[in-house]
């Protein structure tokens, strides 16, 4: 697929445009939002080395939802939400691989680079509105008003098996202090 073309592609039942990294730069302006959203390698370890010892990671929570594993976490600097994380394993994967149900307080990315054998292609983005499950929930859990929040979405694969991770970018991140 040519990196200046986007296909909407479905989600959780709903139809989104998700956009390249190379089409980013064209739908947010914000540059330090963008610098977020673009971070290479791990999001937990930018946070970390940008809060110190400011940085929590909060497992919310982890549940079966509909045969699926669902595990949601916060990504907080200074006890402010930055990034709320939504994780679904599905039961094939989990079946095969029911480590991913155990990983606990271990941020993903770094059970998965423990792991070894796990490939993640590259990222997605929309900006999606707040009444789009992820986004909703992200807005609840800190009771933020309505409004649409930009979304990064991976794809991990461990052989034939996969999960998809979803990032909420709240309002306040990278933004530290008052």
């Amino acid at each position: 697929m040519d990196d200046d073309e986007h296909v909407p592609v479905a989600d959780s039942a709903l139809s989104v445009p998700w956009l390249s990294a190379a089409l980013l730069a064209r739908h947010e302006a914000d540059e330090n939002l963008r610098s977020w959203l673009q971070t290479p390698g791990l999001l937990t370890q930018r946070m970390r080395d940008t809060c110190g010892a400011a940085f929590r990671m909060n497992v919310l929570s982890e549940r079966l939802e509909r045969g699926d594993h669902l595990r949601e976490v916060e990504l907080c600097c200074d006890g402010r939400a930055w990034v709320y994380a939504q994780t679904r394993v599905p039961a094939a994967t989990l079946a095969a691989e029911p480590w991913l149900a155990r990983i606990g307080s271990t941020a993903l990315g770094e059970a998965l680079a423990a792991h070894g054998a796990v490939r993640r292609p590259g990222f997605d983005y929309a900006c999606l509105p707040a009444d789009v499950d992820v986004v909703r929930d992200a807005l609840a859990r800190r009771e933020l008003p309505a409004q649409a929040l930009w979304v990064r979405r991976s794809l991990f694969t461990l052989g034939p098996h996969a999960l998809t991770l979803r990032e909420v970018f709240l309002p306040d991140v990278g933004q530290r202090g008052a």
